[in-house]
């Protein structure tokens, strides 16, 4: 015992420490500066992670800037609101943050730029909350922490499949959460190789457990590495410009019939309901339900569930996909509105939408910015009762 406390562990730690510090030198050496700077995330003791107030860097090969308030935006703003501001927090994941799109065309500043040209007397103030690799209950903890500062007008939970993974209960954090955000936050703005040890954990812990939540978290890893090859090039994609495109009508989507296409699996909600994390998510949205009903915030839920390819011809189809969407929609209506962008996808072309599935750019997000904004002026924004909406005679019941 004294051997091994005097001489293997000490030998060991210094090991460790220098073999650790090779990596970091390494890793520092190749770095590519575009491929973001450390510090775009920070710990955080409710939201485990955290975008960094005033960040000027790269992520996932686009140029991004965080303002004081963590939102990715430009633009500063004053808490204060005017008479006539309407302001609309948007939280969500990476696919509402814009992860490969470039700022101004994400579909929150598209929105905003929708009903600015709808309606120019009102100040509104479209702030996009997204963080990369939030689940619902860290759009939760999310909203709880901001809330009360920034008091937005509306609230919009955008919600993408893959945040049904590792959700939790959110409490408030106590000291040793707090202590835990603390050097989580110093490593991250200060070592470069803390993604490459994120990645050997996950790697380990789904092959050692084979849980399919340590798998999607991996998958979501690849997708990034995939736009990181080269990220000079990502923000100059020509499909980032909005164009013109296609509008199937009702009757050209009725007659998509996709043979060769994936059928619905019978099983796929009795085990998507079976998952581990099924439960906590539930909760997760019922507590936005609850600040809805309330009345301490109107929330919209807004489903980015978006149609498969058919591999036969250009068009999304309906097959496959539609129970889950239905299943996530009646859970997420429950008292709260909620909408989803499947059926506007399925009057589009899959040509003419990039990375519509995953992470959307350029006419994809146009679409779900269009769909969200028409939702807004005819269903929810006429329902409020906001001065500076009524002043115009809008916003009545």
């Amino acid at each position: 015992m004294r051997k091994l406390l005097t001489i293997t562990l000490p030998a060991t730690l210094i090991a460790a420490v220098v073999v650790m510090a090779g990596v970091e030198v390494w890793v520092r050496a190749s770095f590519d500066p575009l491929r973001g700077t450390p510090g775009f995330f920070l710990g955080d003791p409710m939201r485990r992670q955290r975008l960094a107030a005033n960040y000027t860097g790269w992520f996932a090969g686009v140029p991004v800037h965080i303002n004081s308030l963590e939102l990715r935006d430009d633009r500063e703003y004053d808490l204060q609101k005017g008479a006539k501001t309407f302001r609309i927090l948007v939280l969500g994941d990476s696919v509402t943050f814009g992860h490969g799109a470039i700022s101004e065309n994400t579909y929150p500043a598209m929105l905003e730029r929708q009903l600015r040209a709808w309606r120019p007397e009102v100040d509104w103030q479209v702030w996009n909350a997204a963080v990369p690799g939030y689940n619902t209950s860290q759009e939760l903890a999310h909203l709880l922490q901001v809330g009360p500062r920034f008091k937005p007008d509306l609230v919009v939970v955008g919600f993408y499949p893959n945040d049904l993974v590792d959700n939790y209960t959110v409490v408030q954090p106590g000291r040793r959460a707090v202590a835990s955000s603390a050097v989580t936050s110093f490593l991250r703005r200060h070592v470069y190789s803390i993604e490459l040890y994120k990645k050997v954990f996950l790697t380990l812990a789904w092959k050692l457990s084979r849980s399919d939540d340590y798998g999607k978290r991996l998958d979501h890893l690849g997708t990034e590495d995939s736009l990181l090859d080269k990220p000079a090039q990502v923000a100059r994609l020509k499909e980032q410009a909005i164009t013109n495109y296609t509008r199937y009508s009702d009757e050209e989507v009725r007659s998509h019939v996709c043979d060769g296409g994936q059928t619905p699996n019978p099983n796929q909600i009795r085990a998507m309901q079976n998952a581990p994390g099924w439960p906590a998510w539930v909760r997760a949205v019922r507590e936005f339900q609850q600040l809805h009903r309330n009345g301490t915030y109107p929330i919209l839920f807004f489903l980015n569930e978006i149609p498969l390819v058919c591999p036969d011809g250009d068009y999304f189809y309906d097959k496959a996909l539609r129970q889950e969407n239905d299943l996530f929609l009646s859970i997420m209506g429950d008292g709260t509105p909620a909408m989803s962008v499947f059926d506007a996808f399925l009057h589009r072309r899959p040509s003419e939408m990039p990375q519509a599935v995953a992470h959307a750019i350029g006419n994809a997000n146009m679409t779900k910015a269009e769909t969200l904004f028409m939702y807004l002026r005819n269903e929810m924004l006429p329902r409020l009762h906001h001065p500076a909406l009524a002043e115009s005679g809008q916003g009545q019941p």
